[in-house]
């Protein structure tokens, strides 16, 4: 069933309700009706390139024995935090103060994304004059970032 005004899709099958993946049935009905562009329900943000994924975090045996920062750095707070959960849970009171703590990390690291939004917006109105650079600075400027080949 195709409903033109909502753009909505049901088909017998229930394949986008079980598995998030629209039907063969449905993308032929879309396809006779000849709508161009899928409804964004349709297209879920796990299939989304740029959704971030936290288990592209977590190492394993075969990683390359040096890890990029960002992997280093979640490695070093995970095993913190494991071992403040291990504390916190023998006691309610200890519960308690691991809650507080942790309202209070989230609260400093809200203020900290605003301040860095703050000096990102700084930084943009900020323009360069051709006075101030070097040839140097436009190469930088200018050159593409390095990727790691597979």
């Amino acid at each position: 069933l195709y409903d033109s005004t909502s753009g909505e899709v049901k088909c017998e099958c229930l394949l986008f309700e079980s598995r998030g993946i629209l039907c063969c049935h449905s993308l032929i009905l879309l396809s006779d009706e000849r709508v161009d562009k899928v409804d964004p329900r349709y297209v879920l943000e796990r299939w989304s390139k740029n959704v971030r994924r936290n288990h592209t975090n977590i190492s394993s045996s075969y990683d390359e024995p040096v890890l990029d920062e960002r992997t280093q750095r979640y490695n070093g707070a995970l095993s913190r935090c494991f071992e403040a959960y291990q504390v916190g849970s023998k006691s309610e009171g200890r519960t308690a103060i691991l809650h507080r703590g942790l309202d209070r990390i989230f609260s400093e690291m809200q203020e900290y994304d605003e301040e860095e939004k703050e000096n990102a917006k700084e930084k943009r109105k900020t323009t360069i004059s051709h006075e101030d650079c070097t040839l140097n600075d436009i190469n930088d400027l200018q050159s593409p970032q390095h990727v790691r080949s597979k």
